[in-house]
């Protein structure tokens, strides 16, 4: 039994891209709250500026208190994307528990990693938090479209990666123009709740992209060179085994 690359149509894709987008502005507008919310305890806006002016010393607090925000708003993120690509293709993304665990598991793994970063670098300056939430929200969008393809698409799971990586570079691309374009302080604080939203879009779109260009070249050459790889591994790994086996019965 032979089996192709996956043919999403351009409609699809920018309905998938869409939900992406959607999931990141929801999550981008639940950090504006939770930081509104959290006004009573930490003056999230006014910390930055004070700290900025050098009107007050860094706290490790405040950074822990972001990087919780990030948290919360990252995740819902993540699900949602989730939740929105197996409502607009649920033939390639199945729901089920070990799929929700496995996001889980992941979303909080990168966030303890990336804590003491957090707190480290938050404490030299606020500044630093922007740059390493940045990275934190890159990472963790990069992480979660491999993982999903990994679960979902086990055996065209290299057209999922490379595309995870053209995803990836084009978000880099366009986040270093979109941060670059405000100005120092407050205003690029504010720039992350943009760059959220545009970095869940890009993995996905450029992903699907990708592996609807893989498939045209698929269907115009006859080669698929990153088809069921492990299958492909398999066989040469069996192959070698045979050849082994004959060189010892001689």
């Amino acid at each position: 039994m032979s089996f192709g690359p996956n043919h999403t149509p351009i409609q699809d894709i920018l309905i998938n891209s869409l939900g992406a987008l959607i999931a990141g502005i929801t999550g981008s507008i639940i950090i504006v709250v939770i930081t509104f919310m959290a006004s009573n305890v930490v003056d999230v806006p006014g910390t930055f500026t004070s700290a900025q002016a050098w009107l007050a010393a860094n706290s490790g607090i405040f950074p822990i208190l972001l990087s919780i925000i990030t948290l919360i708003g990252t995740s819902i993120t993540m699900f949602m994307t989730y939740f929105l690509l197996h409502m607009t293709a649920p033939q390639r993304y199945k729901k089920n528990l070990t799929i929700l665990g496995q996001i889980a598991f992941f979303v909080i793994f990168c966030y303890v990693c990336v804590t003491p970063a957090y707190v480290y670098l938050g404490l030299v300056s606020y500044e630093n938090i922007l740059y390493v939430f940045l990275g934190h929200t890159l990472f963790l969008t990069f992480g979660t479209s491999v993982l999903l393809e990994i679960l979902n698409n086990y055996r065209y799971i290299l057209t999922g990666l490379y595309g995870s990586f053209v995803g990836l570079l084009v978000s880099i691309f366009l986040t270093i123009i979109i941060f670059s374009s405000f100005s120092a302080g407050f205003a690029k604080l504010i720039s992350l709740i943009v760059l959220l939203p545009v970095i869940n879009f890009c993995v996905t779109f450029f992903k699907q992209l990708f592996e609807l260009a893989y498939y045209h070249y698929n269907r115009f050459t006859n080669l698929d060179p990153l088809g069921d790889i492990f299958y492909q591994i398999e066989l040469e790994e069996k192959e070698a085994l045979e050849e082994e086996e004959e060189k010892n019965s001689i």
